[in-house]
C-alpha cells in the first residue's frame, strides 16, 4: 500500500476571481494579458484555474530517510526489466546503475523491445542468474503473470514501475508499485486545456490502451473535458503500441483534416513528439500540445518554443532510477517500503526557464546525494 505521497509546495495560490476574463496564450506559448470569456465558460474557468496553478509549482524532493543496510546488500544482482529503450527508459536506467555503483550492487539492464516474449525471457534469465530483485518498468505484471509466480518461487524481490496508479492493488508476484498518479496528471492536461482556452478546447487525446497508465491519463483527460460543463469537446485516438510512429501519424492526420478546429493535440508521453509534430505540421494547423514525463528533448522544445507547449513533468528518469533501487534495495534486505510516490509538476513557457533540472526540478538538482547521505546514515 502507498504510503508516502508528494507534497506540492508554495500553494499559496489565490482562487481566480470571477470576472469574465481568463489567461490567454502569448506567442512564445506563455501566458498573456486576459482575454473576454464567454460567459457560459465563466465558472468552468474559475473551476481549473486554481489546480493549474497550483500545479505549476516546483515538487518537493522525495528521498529516503532511513539508512540502507549497504552490507546486506553486498554481492547482490538487481535486474532492470524494461518495456523498451526510449529517452525516458534510457535516462531511467542510467540512474539504476548510478545507484547500483553507488551501493555496490551488480545490475543488468534488459530491453524488452516492446514484446511480451521478451519481457518473458529478461525475467527468466533474471532467475537463471540468481538475481536477488527485478525492476520491471512499464512491462504490465498480468502480461508475464507466470513469469513473476516463478520469480516470486525463487525469492526474487520484483517492483512495478510505471504500471498503474499509486492506490491499485499490488499486483501478484510484486511487493510493490513505484509510479505517478496518473489519473490525476490526466485530468490536469486536460484543466490546462481548458484554462488556456478559456474553456473553449477542441482536444485530441493521442494515447494507446493497452499501455496501462497511458489509459488512465487518456481517461483522466476526458473526465476533464467532459465534466467541465463548458463548450469543450475531445476525442481520443487510440494507437496500435506495435506500430506506434506510423499509427500515431496517420491517425492524428486524419483527425486534424477532419476537424480542423482542433486547437489541442495531447499525447500521454513526451516520447510521442517526433511523430506529432510532423502530423500537425502537416496538416497546416496551429494546435498546441502538451504531454506527459517531462523528458529532456521536450523540456528543451518548451524552453525553446518550438512544437510544444508544455508537459506534465515527473522529476528527472534518472531520480526514479534511484528510487526504484532503492525500494528493491530495501525489499532485498527486509526493511520496509518507503512506498514512495513520483511527484509530477506542469511545466510550460511560464516556468521551464532553460529547460535544465534546475530550472524544471529545482529540488532535485541533487538527489543522488539525498539517497547517498541516507544510505550512509
Amino acid at each position: 500500500m502507498r504510503k508516502t505521497t508528494a507534497t506540492l509546495v508554495g500553494l499559496g495560490v489565490l482562487a481566480f476571481a470571477l470576472t469574465g476574463c481568463t489567461p490567454a496564450v502569448s506567442s512564445d506559448g506563455g501566458t498573456a494579458a486576459s482575454a473576454p470569456v464567454d460567459a457560459a465558460n465563466a465558472d468552468c474557468v474559475s473551476a481549473v484555474t486554481p489546480d493549474v496553478e497550483a500545479a505549476m509549482e516546483p515538487s518537493a524532493l522525495v528521498a529516503p530517510e532511513a539508512p540502507l543496510d549497504l552490507a546486506g546488500l553486498a554481492g547482490k544482482k538487481i535486474w532492470y526489466i524494461t518495456n523498451s529503450q526510449n529517452q525516458f527508459s534510457t535516462e531511467m536506467s542510467t540512474g539504476v546503475e548510478e545507484a547500483g555503483k553507488a551501493a555496490g550492487v551488480d545490475v543488468t539492464v534488459f530491453d524488452g523491445q516492446n514484446s511480451t516474449s521478451r519481457y518473458s525471457e529478461g525475467i527468466n534469465q533474471a532467475i537463471a542468474q540468481g538475481a536477488d530483485g527485478i525492476i520491471l518498468m512499464a512491462v504490465q505484471p498480468a502480461v508475464v503473470k507466470e513469469d513473476l509466480a516463478a520469480a516470486e518461487a525463487a525469492g526474487i524481490k520484483v517492483l512495478s514501475t510505471l504500471n498503474g496508479d499509486p492506490d491499485e492493488p499490488v499486483a501478484a508476484g510484486t511487493f510493490g508499485n513505484l509510479t505517478a498518479d496518473y489519473t490525476a496528471d490526466g485530468e490536469l492536461m486536460g484543466k490546462w486545456a481548458l484554462y488556456d482556452s478559456g474553456c473553449a478546447a477542441d482536444v485530441v487525446v493521442v494515447q494507446s490502451s493497452p499501455v496501462h497508465v497511458w489509459d488512465l491519463a487518456a481517461k483522466g483527460i476526458e473526465a476533464a473535458i467532459t465534466d467541465s460543463g463548458s463548450d469543450s469537446s475531445v476525442k481520443v485516438l487510440d494507437i496500435d503500441p506495435a506500430k506506434i510512429a506510423t499509427d500515431t501519424t496517420s491517425q492524428l492526420q486524419t483527425a486534424l483534416q477532419v476537424d480542423p478546429d482542433v486547437n489541442y493535440v495531447l499525447p500521454v508521453w513526451d516520447s510521442a513528439m517526433p511523430f506529432i509534430s510532423p502530423a500537425i505540421a502537416a496538416s497546416g494547423g496551429t494546435a498546441k500540445v502538451l504531454a506527459h514525463d517531462g523528458i529532456s528533448a521536450s523540456l528543451e522544445l518548451i524552453a525553446s518554443g518550438k512544437d510544444q507547449q508544455g508537459t506534465v513533468a515527473m522529476p528527472p528518469p534518472g531520480w526514479i532510477g534511484w528510487a526504484a533501487f532503492d525500494e528493491v534495495g530495501r525489499a532485498i534486505t527486509g526493511a520496509a517500503d518507503p512506498g514512495y510516490v513520483i511527484p509530477t509538476r506542469l511545466v510550460t513557457s511560464d516556468n521551464v526557464g532553460d529547460g535544465s533540472v534546475g530550472d524544471v526540478s529545482p529540488n532535485y538538482a541533487d538527489y543522488q546525494t539525498a539517497f547517498t547521505s541516507a544510505w550512509s546514515k
